[in-house]
């Protein structure tokens, strides 16, 4: 009796877990910071797009990224629209630090740290965790996005 209720339990942690993290338009299941595999990227912006990354949040803020040694493109997710409030265009030079992933055979970054026009942005802890936690209300007055 034990043996079976563990097998259904199994079972149906497996079923739940196939789906865990995953939503229609949005991240797949370990898109998550990982400060393992943080890196630099210093280059070019090629492209500045608000993507709905999240169901039923705000766009996201995603800059393309060309690296100034390798040539290699990055896509960089960078914050909800909200939370940004520097206007950064195509062939600015950025900096970022963020954590690396591969989204369909394509490198992307989220970023926890983005330099651009002078200013440094810190859009996540040194943990990873986002600065805007708790929404537009709980983000204090004008200095959302800005860091140093």
């Amino acid at each position: 009796m034990n043996a079976r209720l563990i097998g259904v339990a199994v079972l149906s942690l497996a079923a739940l877990g196939a789906g865990f993290g995953q939503t229609p338009g949005g991240p797949q299941q370990g898109h998550f910071y990982n400060l393992d595999t943080e890196r630099q990227v210093e280059g070019v912006i090629q492209e500045v797009m608000f993507e709905p990354l999240y169901e039923n949040r705000a766009p996201f803020l995603v800059v393309v990224l060309e690296e100034n040694k390798t040539g290699v493109i990055y896509r960089v997710e960078v914050s909800p629209a909200w939370f940004f409030n520097y206007d950064i265009h195509k062939g600015e030079p950025a900096k970022v630090t963020g954590s690396f992933y591969s989204k369909d055979a394509s490198s992307c970054l989220i970023a926890r740290k983005l330099q651009a026009g002078g200013e440094t942005f810190l859009l996540r802890d040194s943990r990873g965790f986002p600065n805007w936690r708790g929404g537009p209300m709980k983000v204090k007055g004008g200095r959302r996005g800005r860091g140093i």
